[in-house]
């Protein structure tokens, strides 16, 4: 049987919903994508953990500031609280059970947070001599991406640049541990944060689920089903 790999999805009203390019991304990659509910009961978080072997943490809107100490900026569009608090109540088990995950755009952010990093609430805005990383609705903007050598993301794309896609106005600012982070774009905002102290706990800014047709980008979710696999 294929690892079963949980997809995390948004909550719209009555709706849980999910772009399926990262389930046929999960597919591709040779796993049995799941998407995971939001459950009200925290007991059920870690029930629904057992059945999958890894995670896919998907994107989103934006972590709420209040989550590491900060009011919200003008710009900051937080993910709905159902959501918010799924995700954190599954980060933690995730940590706990030393689950292999992928986290995503938002779900980088939102990692970085749970460990008690914080972030930048508006690119644009906090760092305005970077580069563009989005163009607006939908519109990804494209720039290379420096890969840290000794570090599990190199190990998994095995180059030391990446091209990769950019759709965020937020950012990693500071990390704390476990997390280090080990990848940049051209401008040093911060790309991709992982954990040492865990089996498979990755974090990239870009989404590598819209370009899983290019076999760099596939990798990653490769290398998260090969270590779901073990």
């Amino acid at each position: 049987m294929k690892p079963v790999i949980g997809v995390t999805c948004d909550f719209d009203g009555r709706k849980c919903t999910v772009d399926r390019r990262y389930c046929r991304a999960v597919e591709a990659a040779g796993g049995m994508p799941l998407i995971l509910p939001q459950p009200a009961e925290g007991d059920l978080t870690s029930d629904i953990l057992r059945l999958c072997a890894g995670i896919v943490l998907t994107g989103g809107p934006d972590v709420h500031p209040q989550r590491y100490g900060a009011l919200p900026h003008s710009a900051t569009k937080p993910v709905a609280d159902d959501r918010d608090a799924c995700d954190f109540r599954l980060m933690e088990e995730i940590k706990r059970l030393d689950k292999p995950m992928l986290a995503i755009c938002y779900g980088a952010q939102a990692l970085n947070v749970a460990f008690g990093g914080d972030l930048y609430q508006d690119i644009p805005d906090e760092l305005p001599a970077s580069q563009a990383h989005h163009f607006g609705q939908d519109m990804e903007a494209r720039h290379p991406v420096r890969v840290e050598r000794d570090s599990l993301l190199h190990r998994v794309l095995g180059v030391d640049e990446i091209l990769a896609n950019s759709f965020h106005h937020q950012a990693i600012r500071r990390t704390a541990a476990p997390l280090r982070q080990v990848a940049f774009s051209r401008d040093d905002v911060v790309e991709a944060v992982e954990s040492a102290a865990h089996r498979f706990l990755l974090g990239i800014q870009w989404h590598p689920e819209r370009l899983f047709d290019e076999e760099l980008h596939l990798k990653l979710f490769r290398a998260l089903i090969e270590e779901a696999a073990k």
